[in-house]
């Protein structure tokens, strides 16, 4: 997927699709995981989950080509779509066998080194795809992503035991049942709520910062994908410490600093005028927001008895719901303010995370004083009535 990151929206920019345009479709990418990835979910609590994993590979190899015909441009924004809702099916599947097989203490750990591996896909690709880009054609990058989840579903068959065996009893019958039990808990719908934020800061970058380095300070190809790795790159040995630190110092106090941290770093992009200086604050910026691979490390926290699979498929749906609203309001920025302004947008975004957080923190300081004052009370009566007895 990695590979046509930045490729994408320079491709269509090269096909005479403007910045508006290109937003819409990014959103229409994230609408396509947004309805979709709370269902796979749930089915990873029913079904194999390698047969969900081979089948989303296999469907992509074939839309990844068609993105090489130009006769499809104007059913762009259906390619999108259909991309968005079969590509996200590895997202919920591998989650879940993290968040479902770590040992409980190291859970925060467990998490961050999914995510350390996924941002090396992120690291290689980049560099690969812009590389093809440059030295061939914006197709061929398309070309060897098809190739490569072709030999991705071969290596999932051969190598992933079939976990048929291992569905659990006492889901909900019922999908839609699932996700009102998932909603229910105040606690759920706050992380869910700081999810969608923390991804909307992520889309920014994602979507337009190949638009911004390329437009803004005339970065070619390649060098986009160098800064994209090298993002990603720091993102990949930022993780794993934040993971070993929220272990040892609270999950929750770890992802408020993150989001504040990235909150003020988006707005050093106003000092930036050179190639260099945008290196160095991507670079900063990645690294604050390494804490997104602990908000999934708390899903456990929040998710109901037997229900890992719906929880995480219905928080990566409100990721994608950030990924949906940020593309869209950040061209409206864009285009209304000037492209520096996207940045401050997503500052605000990962400032309204943090106070979600906090929120978090209160509910459950408060819900501990209630235990606390409960328990001196059931002490109280207790001792009350031994005391009786003893008369």
């Amino acid at each position: 997927m990695s590979i046509n990151g930045p490729v994408l929206p320079l491709y269509v920019e090269s096909l005479g699709i403007s910045v508006i345009g290109w937003s819409v479709l990014a959103a229409a990418f994230a609408v396509g995981m947004f309805l979709l990835e709370w269902v796979w979910g749930s089915l990873c609590d029913r079904t194999d989950r390698r047969l969900l994993m081979i089948s989303s590979v296999l469907c992509m190899s074939v839309i990844f080509a068609l993105y090489t015909l130009h006769s499809l441009v104007p059913l762009f924004i259906v390619l999108q779509l259909l991309s968005g809702a079969v590509g996200v099916i590895i997202g919920p599947t591998t989650r879940v066998y993290v968040t479902h097989d770590s040992p409980d203490k190291s859970i925060g750990l467990y998490a961050s080194v999914w995510w350390a591996f996924h941002n090396l896909g992120r690291v290689v690709g980049p560099l690969l795809g812009t590389y093809i880009a440059q030295s061939w054609s914006f197709e061929y990058s398309f070309y060897t992503s098809s190739a490569l989840s072709i030999a991705l579903a071969f290596i999932i068959m051969v190598s992933f035991p079939s976990d048929k065996k291992r569905q659990r009893a006492g889901n909900p019958s019922s999908i839609m049942r699932g996700l009102k039990v998932v909603l229910a808990q105040r606690s759920a719908r706050l992380l869910l709520l700081s999810a969608v934020f923390s991804f909307m800061g992520l889309s920014v970058m994602r979507s337009f910062l190949p638009l911004y380095a390329a437009e803004q300070i005339k970065m070619s190809t390649v060098d986009v994908g160098v800064l994209f790795a090298s993002v990603w790159g720091a993102q990949l040995f930022a993780m794993p410490l934040l993971g070993w630190v929220s272990d040892r110092f609270g999950k929750k106090r770890t992802v408020f600093l993150g989001f504040v941290l990235s909150s003020c770093l988006f707005l050093l992009y106003f000092l930036v005028g050179t190639s260099y200086q945008l290196l160095l604050v991507s670079v900063a910026v990645g690294v604050g927001l390494s804490g997104t691979s602990l908000l999934l490390a708390m899903v456990p926290d929040v998710a109901p008895n037997r229900m890992y699979g719906a929880t995480v498929g219905v928080y990566g749906s409100f990721e994608d719901l950030g990924s949906i609203t940020g593309p869209l309001i950040f061209g409206f920025v864009w285009s209304a303010f000037g492209p520096v302004f996207i940045f401050a947008a997503s500052s605000i975004t990962q400032l309204l995370g943090a106070v979600l957080i906090l929120a978090i923190e209160q509910q459950r300081s408060m819900h501990t004083r209630s235990i606390g004052e409960s328990s001196r009370r059931i002490g109280v009566a207790s001792t009350s009535g031994n005391t009786c007895h003893g008369k």
